[in-house]
């Protein structure tokens, strides 16, 4: 593959935060009438998309570097100690005085799903000022996450990083969050002419395209110019589909325990396949794996270590076989 001599394998660009991670919380938690609750589990982690992929990009061998902003408070200071174990590549990181990361509760409650509760942080996103776009010409894939959570580099930023990329023969895959500011369905449309993959989730799709049929909503995203679309359908596995195939990839049958990081565990897989010349039948696969083990485990990047891992679970896990054409 063109840029296998390139300086990085991957750039992550996107949101760091500091998770707190609360589990095996009843769903009356909040209304019980009572001040105490035992909780599983309270573990602290970095979190976000970009840094959920760019740490499980590094576990699969890749050298995955993390560019976004990162407060210098103790706060940051362990997030960095966090993103140097995992063997993330710090150096892009900037670092500004005023930058204040933020904090998220992740209340994992007793069926495996999440609930989050954000808390306030100052200056923690990318300005298109921060970025030397000639890192880019290093680099053989760009991820994005995620759009709606970008801040300037939503409205019109990212294509301009994504169209260096691509210049430079980079793979660009972007995946997407719930457009929690109202910035509307329309508002990232820029980004798509010059976006390799796209992997939002099927509510995020809908969403944005306003189709509910799989095949509807990719091609909306292939009329506005990506290339391949990917569908993340959580218990119903994946949808592809680009100018040339479609196809489902069946779902692995697990009892989740945590569901964090899921997604970030499916478009980090996914990547890594195609980084290695693999077809996308065979990337889907991996990803729906990768997706599945994660949430047998605590927290967003925690329990995968390998490719090793997921390939072992893969060879004994049952597939739900949803005979879906």
């Amino acid at each position: 593959m063109a840029g296998q001599e390139k300086k990085y394998d991957v750039i992550c660009i996107g949101q760091v935060v500091q998770d707190i991670m609360v589990t095996n919380i009843p769903e009356s938690a909040l209304t019980a009438g009572t001040d105490t609750i035992m909780a599983g589990q309270v573990l602290l982690a970095s979190g976000g998309d970009a840094v959920n992929e760019a740490a499980m990009l590094a576990k699969f061998g890749n050298h995955a570097a993390l560019l976004t902003r990162l407060d210098k408070r103790n706060v940051g200071d362990m997030i960095y100690g966090d993103l140097i174990r995992e063997g993330v590549d710090t150096s892009l990181l900037i670092r500004p005085d005023d930058c204040r990361t933020f904090s998220t509760v992740v209340v994992v409650k007793q069926n495996g799903e999440h609930s989050f509760l954000v808390g306030p942080g100052e200056n923690f996103l990318l300005k298109m000022s921060d970025i030397d776009l000639s890192v880019f010409e290093e680099t053989r894939a760009v991820t994005a996450g995620s759009l709606y959570a970008l801040g300037e580099l939503d409205t019109g930023g990212l294509a301009v990083i994504f169209k260096k990329a691509k210049e430079a023969g980079a793979i660009t895959l972007a995946d997407m969050n719930f457009d929690s500011l109202g910035l509307g369905p329309h508002a990232i449309g820029s980004v798509y002419p010059y976006t390799d993959y796209l992997m939002p989730s099927y509510d995020e799709a809908v969403y944005v395209t306003g189709e509910k049929d799989p095949d509807q909503i990719a091609d909306v995203f292939l009329a506005a110019g990506v290339k391949h679309v990917v569908l993340k359908m959580g218990a119903e596995g994946c949808f592809f589909k680009d100018g040339e195939r479609r196809f489902f990839t069946d779902p692995y049958q697990v009892d989740p325990v945590d569901t964090t990081g899921c997604g970030d565990n499916f478009v980090a897989a996914f990547l890594h396949c195609l980084l290695k010349g693999m077809e996308p039948e065979a990337c889907a696969e991996f990803a729906c794996g990768a997706g599945a083990l994660n949430s047998q485990g605590i927290g967003a990047h925690l329990y995968i270590q390998s490719e090793r891992q997921i390939r072992q679970f893969m060879a004994s896990a049952e597939k739900t076989e949803l005979h879906r054409r």
